[in-house]
């Protein structure tokens, strides 16, 4: 009880002065009116009793404002203490009664009901802090910090510095931060237990801050060098979306020509400054021991990119790089060789010439580049005169060049017309321009992957005659008779084809590839993988390159090796789709099933694909997740409706739900697809074993068993024509016969796989378009 009313008291959390009427606590301050604060100070004379409603209106002298006023009074109190009718914890109503004060009133200067002084003064080291230089030091901090990252950011190129030092400087300015901050409090606490009262702004402003700071900037420093010994900084290790594998080394008698800036802008030019670009390259490519990074890798970086760039990217020792202007006849081009291993120039050249005088241009330099590269050739390279070929109509050369820079983008049907018009209407201009031909040659048959389209081979085939009749002295035409003759199932003239390329051009890696396709097809095992790793040397920043070898070694069961060429796939383009794909494919075939889901869905996160949804399918089927595997196929099927393949994936799915009227018609679709596509070339094996599984699903064992005698007699060692074997023996009834093959091929899938990894890169487009 209150002894002396007109003293401050406390009220649990609350405080209050009635001089002043001030009632203070958790909730904030609040100023009573005169007649709550009576109310209030009368409650708190009584605490714990019962006072009436007559004998509070007698302590506010207020008996003429009746029960209203009072009850306002209270509600006023109420609300300053938080305190809720329904659940008191200060004050409480009893009806008809009066009210009661709940909590005792405790005189301020006494220890309060948690014991701590309810007047004590602040303490030194908690007024440092809330008056201190926390904030201060905090904001200075920032601003150093943020002119630091910009100042290293703008000299460290420059300069040359290597790139790992600029994260270091980033890392060590964000991991310094909360070391500040610490610093600086204690600083404060110190120096206010110290002298007995806090330090604000002034003169010590200027020593904390530079203290706390370059202590700051010494603990972030041990701790990151410590960090970086132990696990590594950011951009040190290998990328981590799919554990790839160390990037192939830079080779030393290496180029790689970048895209020509077009200064001028015009659409005209881009084509010149492309067509010349990549003339160059198939120049500089006919260099003895000279490797050529391919066109699609070069032209994936862009014009004028940082040496450490093309270093990391193409793994070339040299590059070239320039700019082309056109002015009406006049041609400017300028030209730099760059070393990447320091970015200095080896060579520069300007050239002024009539327009006409592109090709010259284009020899002189080869010869210069050259020139300038003998000191680190071996002392017998030489650029190989008379192989060039031609000199076509300078217009008809530029609608060339747009034909074939169609012909670089994603297949498709609408695509292969467009190059195909770009080069029919250069042909109009010089009906005798070889490359043209073979460029409608190389259109066609790249098509025929796409549309299945028999009359597509025919075209090709035309176009092809007519590049070796008006020049049968190109690489790229026999590269592109080849292709023709390895779609139509003509090996041996593949074959023939390829090494006559190879003759007037050793580098030519299309063609080398090519070759390698047919050793495989052919049983040569070990000539294919050689020739593989042959095109890998030559290219080593080339993704084709190794798409090619890891399409090798999946088709003969070897899916481990074949993951590590996919991932170092990733490692010159963690973007790639393709490379996605087809490490999905391998992992689930190696039943890494929780590494092969966010492969397969990053690959359709950055371009859907047929290859990637059957194989995201195959891989639900394994979970048994059959509505989402169907789903899967259906979106494949839908993306490629020609393929036969993915029909038949679907029709798989499909049979193991109750849609088996869907089933069978996707089988049938499949079939049709698949004999229309063995027309054109009766020797395809994958096709033959495709068919035999979707002959058996059909309920055709006797034309079944006769595709996959004819698969066999073409692919003795593949391993699907034995597999596919045993699942049609299954299917027929016929377990003892398929339980041999069965116990041989235990590591493979457990069923027939819907999809193998696609030849075809983003980037090259030198390989069959085949799930084989």
């Amino acid at each position: 009880m209150l002894e002396d009313p007109s003293l401050p008291f406390r009220l649990g959390e609350h405080r209050f002065v009635p001089g002043e009427r001030r009632l203070a606590g958790p909730r904030g301050t609040h100023r009573l009116s005169p007649r709550a604060a009576a109310v209030l100070v009368c409650l708190a004379q009584r605490a714990g009793d019962v006072v009436s409603h007559e004998e509070l209106l007698a302590c506010v002298r207020a008996a003429r404002a009746g029960e209203a006023a009072l009850r306002r009074s209270v509600a006023e109190i109420r609300k300053a203490l938080g305190d809720p009718a329904h659940r008191p914890r200060y004050l409480e109503t009893l009806p008809g009664r009066g009210y009661r004060l709940l909590a005792e009133p405790v005189p301020a200067s006494e220890p309060g009901p948690a014991g701590t002084p309810a007047a004590a003064k602040p303490r030194p080291w908690l007024e440092a802090l809330r008056k201190g230089g926390i904030a201060e030091t905090g904001l200075a901090y920032l601003v150093v910090g943020w002119l630091v990252i910009q100042i290293a950011d703008a000299t460290f190129e420059p300069l040359r510095l290597p790139s790992r030092l600029g994260t270091w400087v980033t890392v060590l300015v964000i991991a310094g931060f909360p070391f500040a901050l610490i610093l600086a409090g204690l600083i404060d606490v110190w120096r206010a237990t110290r002298t007995g009262r806090p330090q604000g702004r002034g003169r010590r402003f200027l020593d904390r801050t530079a203290i706390s700071i370059a202590g700051a900037v010494l603990l972030a420093g041990i701790g990151v060098w410590v960090y970086d010994r132990a696990i590594g900084l950011p951009g040190d290790g290998e990328p981590a979306a799919a554990s790839l594998a160390r990037p192939t080394p830079v080779e030393p008698n290496s180029i790689a020509v970048l895209p020509f800036l077009n200064i001028d802008g015009s659409p005209e030019t881009a084509v010149f400054a492309n067509g010349l670009a990549e003339d160059v390259m198939s120049r500089l490519a006919a260099v003895p021991s000279l490797r050529v990074a391919a066109r699609g890798d070069a032209f994936s970086l862009p014009a004028n990119a940082s040496s450490e760039a093309v270093r990391a990217r193409l793994r070339v020792r040299y590059y070239l790089e320039g700019s082309v202007q056109r002015s009406d006849r006049l041609l400017r081009v300028v030209i730099h060789l760059i070393d990447s291993e320091n970015g200095f120039r080896v060579l520069s050249r300007t050239f002024s010439r009539d327009r006409s005088a592109l090709f010259a241009i284009q020899d002189e330099i080869t010869r210069l580049t050259v020139a300038n590269l003998r000191v680190v050739l071996p002392p017998d390279t030489q650029a190989r005169p008379g192989i060039y070929g031609e000199h076509p109509d300078i217009d008809a050369y530029v609608l060339y060049r747009h034909g074939m820079d169609v012909l670089h983008r994603p297949l498709s049907a609408a695509s292969i017309e467009e190059a195909v018009g770009w080069f029919r209407r250069s042909l109009e201009l010089d009906p005798g321009f070889a490359a043209a031909h073979a460029g409608i040659c190389a259109a066609y048959a790249q098509g025929f992957r796409v549309t299945a389209e028999p009359e597509w081979i025919e075209r090709a085939e035309h176009a092809c005659a007519a590049a070796i009749d008006r020049n049968p002295h190109l690489d790229v035409v026999h590269a592109a008779l080849g292709h023709l003759y390895a779609e139509t199932g003509r090996d041996g003239d593949a074959e023939a084809a390829f090494r006559k390329a190879l003759a007037v051009n050793a580098n030519n890696v299309q063609a080398l590839g090519g070759l390698a396709d047919v050793y495989y097809r052919t049983q040569r095992l070990d000539r294919a993988e050689a020739a593989y790793r042959r095109a890998i040397a030559l290219q080593p920043g080339n993704t084709g390159t190794y798409n090619a070898l890891g399409w090798f070694l999946y088709q003969n069961g070897r899916y481990e090796e074949a993951a590590t060429e996919f991932r170092k796939m990733l490692s010159l383009e963690p973007r790639n789709p393709q490379a996605y794909a087809n490490l999905g494919s391998a992992l689930v075939l190696s039943g890494r099933f929780a590494e092969a889901e966010p492969a397969l869905l990053e690959a359709i996160e950055l371009e859907p694909r047929r290859d990637a949804f059957s194989n995201l399918g195959l891989l639900y089927y394994y979970l048994g997740r059959m509505e989402e595997a169907v789903a899967a196929h259906e979106k494949a099927a839908a993306l490629t409706p020609h393929d036969h393949l993915a029909w038949a994936n679907l029709g798989d799915a499909l049979s193991f739900t109750t849609r088996q009227e869907e089933a069978r018609a996707a089988f049938e679709r499949a079939r049709a697809l698949a004999e229309r596509k063995l027309r054109v070339n009766p020797r395809d094996a994958g096709t033959l074993i495709d068919l035999a599984w979707i002959e058996a699903m059909l309920d055709r064992r006797q034309e079944a068993q006769e595709a996959l005698a004819k698969a066999r007699e073409l692919t003795p060692s593949d391993p699907y024509v034995h597999f596919v074997g045993a699942l049609v023996a299954l299917r027929g009834g016929e377990r003892r016969s398929a339980m041999p093959v069965s116990r041989r091929r235990s590591t493979w899938a457990t069923r027939r796989s819907c999809s193998r990894p696609s030849r075809t890169s983003s980037r090259c487009g030198t390989t069959p378009n085949s799930r084989r």
